[in-house]
């Protein structure tokens, strides 16, 4: 029987489907891995193939995206549905999509002015483990050897940076002061690993990239106490940098938080008070450590999304439209 489909005005596609809170989505996926014990920006890489990534393109997924598909816990390569049916495969059915999500801007014309205005809005397009993938033969990676231990990748970041603050060691604690533009770190010996030594150090190099004559982040000297929201996404920010300077060093660092538990109830008040809070720090994290590293900032490489579908109203859908429609949904009948 052939299939017939008919559209919906705008209207009422949008009354009959009300548009997701993309941001509330990530925020409460977030929150659940807290509640869980698990820390998502801490070490957001597979131990063998590093961050995660597009098979098809081999294009790695940035900002907050590293950190959503990593603790989705599957290999860390993955396809849209498109991109499974064009390498001669389809998703298993069943399986469980995941979010990755992408700023995109409308543009209208101001009533008042006439103007132009650029609203930026977020949204998302669903992507799926190779693991539920079937049909294909993946021929993952092989793994690239480090020519340089952790240690000294780590150690190379720091020194081949050329716009960086000084970095001294004249008290046992670790800070970025703006005013001087200067890092203090404690001792190195009074460390118990060097991966523990660099990981902090990397926490107070992504907040000195927010210095008036780099990346000039408000949040850096806003002043407004522990308790403020830019005190907060500045932490986040340094937090997730570190994260993403850690993966290009390759350090495998282990949970260091002395009182993880008072962390994480920390994050979880603050996160649950702000859903914007972690995408934003994600996004600065990201700017943060390209500028470390010296990668030129330019748009993302990652797989196209795919451009806005109207929303249509099924009048018969085939096995495998059902199964595609099941799937896109599937991660957020689970948020």
């Amino acid at each position: 029987m052939k299939t017939t489909r008919k559209t919906t005005t705008r209207k009422a596609a949008n009354a009959a489907t009300p548009r997701p809170d993309v941001y509330q989505i990530v925020t409460d996926r977030i929150v659940a891995a807290l509640e869980g014990g698990v820390i998502p920006w801490r070490k957001p890489w597979n131990a063998v193939y590093g961050l995660p990534r597009n098979y098809a393109t081999g294009a790695a997924y940035s900002g907050i995206n590293a950190f959503l598909l990593h603790f989705s816990g599957a290999l860390p390569f993955f396809l849209t549905f498109k991109q499974a049916l064009a390498l001669g495969g389809n998703v298993r059915k069943g399986a469980k999509g995941h979010p990755v999500v992408y700023y995109n801007v409308a543009v209208r014309e101001n009533e008042q002015t006439g103007k132009e205005e650029k609203l930026p809005f977020l949204k998302y397009y669903t992507v799926f483990s190779v693991e539920d993938i079937e049909g294909i033969e993946f021929d993952l990676p092989e793994v690239e050897r480090q020519a340089h231990t952790p240690i000294e990748a780590a150690e190379a970041i720091v020194s081949s940076w050329e716009g960086r603050p000084a970095i001294e060691h004249l008290h046992q604690r670790a800070y970025y002061s703006p005013a001087l533009d200067m890092v203090n770190m404690p001792a190195r010996d009074t460390f118990t690993t060097g991966e523990g030594y660099y990981a902090t150090l990397f926490h107070e190099l992504t907040h000195s990239t927010g210095h008036a004559s780099r990346l000039d982040r408000p949040d850096l000297t806003a002043g407004e106490g522990k308790l403020s929201a830019s005190y907060a996404r500045e932490e986040l920010t340094a937090e997730m940098g570190a994260s993403f300077l850690c993966a290009a060093a390759g350090l495998d660092t282990e949970q260091t938080e002395t009182n993880a538990v008072a962390y994480i109830q920390t994050w979880l008040e603050r996160l649950k008070n702000d859903k914007k809070l972690v995408l934003q720090a994600a996004s600065k994290a990201q700017r943060a450590a390209k500028l470390i590293l010296g990668v030129v900032e330019e748009e993302e490489p990652a797989v196209p999304a795919p451009a806005p579908t109207p929303v249509l109203e099924l009048v018969a859908e085939d096995e495998v439209g059902q199964q595609y429609r099941e799937a896109e949904l599937s991660w957020l009948a689970a948020a």
